[in-house]
């Protein structure tokens, strides 16, 4: 059984909750946990290098000299891959390199992401209070009260979109903010502490249960 600390609106300690391992899995599975977090990195990739083929590279397609009787060597076109200026042989070319896991095996490595940061002590449930406008300073004082420096990565999980708090922490370096919906393996990765709001950790223990 592993204890999470938890905190309340106001930063004060409230008692440990207690998660058994079983609902995440048991065990952390690095192979498909490395499986997922290439496919996440993968898929961010916008592979739009290009280079120019011989097709494409300014220059006329005449020969330059003709073939025998003038003790060079023979020679093609000025736009030849061997010669400076010419085209690429095997240049890249814009290409998609994104591809997808089965949503079972992204669950799971969800699971695994969640689960080792679990064990490593790195998840804490605190309710941060959402203001009623778009504010940095409470959300950062929050921070700071329940032992969290901001600067440090951290990312903070609602239990579902809240505009005005995304845009009460998007200037706080290092803090990111993502609903419990779209929290993937990834995300929980990155982070040195994973914060749960207190409706949003509930809901991701109904969830596996």
């Amino acid at each position: 059984m592993i204890e999470v600390p938890a905190f309340n609106s106001n930063g004060e300690p409230q008692d440990a909750i207690p998660v058994s391992e079983e609902l995440f899995g048991a065990r952390v599975r690095k192979a498909l946990l490395r499986e997922a977090l290439l496919m996440y990195e993968a898929n961010a990739r916008q592979g739009n290098a290009s280079v120019l083929r011989r097709g494409e590279v300014a220059g006329s397609t005449r020969k330059l000299w003709r073939q025998k009787h003038t003790g060079r060597a023979r020679v093609g076109d000025s736009r030849s891959p061997i010669r400076r200026g010419g085209g690429s042989v095997f240049g890249p070319k814009p290409r998609d390199y994104s591809y997808s896991l089965p949503k079972k095996a992204l669950r799971a490595a969800l699971d695994s992401a969640i689960l080792a940061k679990l064990l490593d002590r790195e998840v804490v449930v605190a309710d941060c209070p959402s203001p009623e406008s778009p504010k940095t300073k409470p959300v950062a004082a929050y921070l700071k009260t329940i032992g969290l420096t901001p600067g440090s990565p951290l990312l903070y999980v609602t239990s579902q979109h809240d505009s005005t708090f995304y845009k009460s922490a998007r200037n706080i370096d290092g803090l990111g903010v993502v609903a419990l919906p779209d929290l993937n393996a990834y995300a929980v990765v990155r982070p040195s502490v994973v914060i749960f709001s207190r409706a949003a950790f509930d809901a991701l223990l109904e969830e596996r249960r």
